[in-house]
């Protein structure tokens, strides 16, 4: 490829205690926890709202937040603050309330206890003012473009947006970019997708419907109780008896769940394959794709499905959902073995039984492992200290994590508390005067536990 050179003296925007590259899930929280903890914060994000997946990506709903029994609440924190003041102004369910087998849970039984129904909108309106409420500064329409860094030390992170190139100066830099774009400019080692076999987690573009009749649902779904489970779930018995006309999309159910306005659900259909969402050509492609396989889905179930029969089409989401790209290498790295055994280490930050939910390239249904040998299992502190560089943290789906492991950890209610952690291990290091990797862990640990957080 040909080469030009480019070079460019950049003014200081700010210069803070903390920068939070990324406000979606991972990002609010570190933000919001960094900030009750007296830092200086200043978050940032390419979107023009904050939420990430949870908003621009239509994902929902939150997957559960419970320990693998379904009785005890174990994902707490600013993530349930959030949910209750979404609650609160009619754009949430809380999980709590959530019991499998009904559309709200997209009629799964296994794992699906305790999901959390949520409106893409409450989730903006609140988190932002959660934001603003804690004194962290908030800055849309923002790309991240490299990091400023001397030996291990990263000096400042570059941004650009429409009013030109400048550079945030911060003492503690969080990535919660969730492609873990900052660490690997920082130069950190990273897997893309699955070391093992070099698969990447299949892409998935949500869309909305209206006007369905819950009941008619309910019904058929009743009906064939039985034969539901995840990647073999609701109309798998249309799609067989279809499949000409469901040809071009490579998913066997149709996974879709109810939002808290009755007759709205989101759907989780459409399967991209091959998508790198590092490189825009791969995530252009997918956005195309996804949307043909939208519409091709929309009217399979508008004609065949009982209870779509007057649907309405809403719309796509605003940007592809992507579930894996890289695992930044850190301190420690999380095995998918000591998920499935519920290992819970002493220096767990945060304990999460969310299930490991892979969707795999050459599979059109899928791998889905539930937790029996444990309430839940632990994530060590290490998983958010990256090994090159001494004042970076990272938080989110990108976290030192091998694939398998990562399949968990990648939902939404973890990456807030992955988040939370991150910011409040920020603030700690900043008012010590250390790097992340020095702080005390077990003080760490308290600190969380004074925000409400089930360690």
């Amino acid at each position: 490829m040909e080469t030009m050179n480019y070079s460019v003296t950049v003014p200081v925007y700010r210069e803070v205690d903390v920068v939070v590259a990324g406000a979606g899930p991972a990002g609010i929280a570190a933000a919001v926890s960094a900030a009750r903890n007296n830092a200086k914060v200043f978050v940032f994000d390419r979107w023009g709202c904050v939420g990430g997946m949870a908003t621009m990506g239509g994902v929902g709903p939150f997957m559960t937040s419970f320990d693998s029994s379904g009785k005890n609440q174990i994902i707490k924190g600013i993530f349930d603050e959030l949910v209750e003041r979404m609650k609160a102004s009619g754009g949430a369910i809380h999980p709590r309330d959530i019991a499998p087998e009904q559309s709200y849970s997209g009629y799964y039984k296994l794992g699906h206890n305790n999901v959390g129904p949520f409106d893409h909108e409450a989730f903006k309106i609140e988190a932002v003012q959660m934001i603003k409420e804690s004194g962290a500064e908030l800055l849309l329409h923002t790309n991240f473009v490299d990091v400023l860094k001397k030996g291990d030390h990263i000096e400042g992170v570059v941004i650009s947006n429409k009013s030109g190139v400048s550079a945030v100066k911060a003492k503690i830099v969080i990535d919660c970019t969730g492609d873990g774009d900052v660490a690997v400019r920082a130069g950190e080692d990273f897997d893309l997708g699955n070391k093992e076999n070099r698969d990447i987690q299949a892409a998935t573009l949500f869309f909305r419907v209206c006007n369905v009749d819950t009941e008619k649902v309910d019904a058929h779904m009743k009906e064939h109780r039985d034969e539901i489970k995840p990647f073999y779930g609701p109309y798998s018995w249309l799609i067989r008896e279809k499949s000409k006309e469901w040809e071009g999309i490579n998913r066997a159910e149709v996974c879709f769940f109810q939002n808290p306005t009755k007759g709205e659900f989101r759907m989780n259909v459409t399967r991209i394959l091959d998508v790198n969402g590092t490189k825009a050509e791969d995530l252009t492609r997918a956005e195309i794709e996804g949307t043909k396989q939208a519409i091709k889905a929309f009217m399979f179930l508008k004609k065949y499905a009982p209870g779509f029969e007057n649907a309405s089409f809403m719309g796509t989401a605003a940007a592809v959902g992507i579930r894996e790209t890289r695992h930044i290498h850190g301190k420690y790295w999380l095995r998918g073995d000591e998920v499935e055994n519920c290992r819970v280490p002493d220096d767990r930050i945060a304990v999460f039984a969310t299930n490991m939910d892979i969707h795999n390239k050459n599979d059109p249904n899928g791998t889905f492992i539930t937790l029996t040998k444990g309430p839940y299992y632990g994530v060590p502190y290490g998983c958010l200290v990256p090994k090159k560089t001494s004042n970076l943290l990272i938080a989110g789906r990108h976290i030192s994590a091998e694939s398998l492991a990562a399949s968990s950890i990648r939902m939404i209610p973890c990456c807030m508390a992955l988040g939370q952690a991150a910011g409040a291990a920020a603030a700690l290091a900043v008012q010590s005067g250390i790097s992340p990797a020095d702080i005390c862990v077990s003080e760490l640990q308290a600190l969380l536990k004074n925000q409400g957080v089930f360690i």
